[in-house]
């Protein structure tokens, strides 16, 4: 999976993932600077089975609309949500420090996880800490009304340098990727370590 870093406004990265397999995203990046911070032996994403993981998001909300229906309504984003025709999520931007995105690569914190949920079986992509993707305060969207992809996030009032300034105006830090449709979003693509880090701009 193409997890992307690379330098936005002053003093921030910009982070992107690539949710879906194209032929410009498939591979691992041959310029990428990730192995010039972190030991190559480290970088990996992890798969495993745990058949009770899919019980964290029973504690969660489950919003009423659709992860599209909900933009501008219940959340917003830094830039823009990506989703094809059908809603399914595609793609997912935002800032963030190159410190946390090094140590979520060092800490192996990018993850799939197959579990059961809802009497069937699921995949789980982490893009965060356990701790942030088990929140129960964390709220859960599916992609579309069939309910076989879903998108776990926070919601966090707006802020500015760590001072929140709309209480009221909330957005979508992504936490997870639930998917039962591995045709959309095929394990060795999720599990492939392109973490293509670009620190000059």
């Amino acid at each position: 999976m193409r997890i992307s870093c690379s330098p936005g406004f002053p003093g921030s990265m910009i982070g992107s993932i690539d949710f879906q397999p194209t032929k410009f995203n498939t591979g691992v990046s041959s310029n990428s600077e990730v192995t010039h911070h972190i030991n190559a032996e480290l970088i990996a994403i992890p798969y495993m089975e745990d058949p009770e993981f899919g019980s964290y998001f029973d504690a969660m909300k489950m919003m009423k609309g659709t992860y599209k229906e909900e933009f501008h309504v219940s959340y917003d984003v830094e830039f823009t949500i990506d989703v094809d025709k059908k809603g399914y999520i595609t793609q997912f931007e935002h800032t963030f420090s190159l410190e946390r995105y090094l140590d979520l690569v060092r800490t192996q914190s990018y993850k799939v996880i197959k579990t059961n949920w809802k009497g069937r079986s699921f995949h789980v992509m982490t893009y965060s800490y356990m701790e942030e993707v088990c929140n129960p305060n964390n709220v859960i969207f599916k992609c579309n009304h069939a309910e076989d992809v879903f998108v776990v996030a926070e919601l966090v009032p707006y802020s500015v340098g760590g001072v929140v300034e709309q209480p009221h105006h909330r957005y979508l830090h992504l936490r997870a990727l639930i998917s039962a449709r591995d045709d959309l979003y095929p394990i060795d693509y999720m599990c492939e370590p392109n973490f293509d880090l670009s620190i000059e701009p």
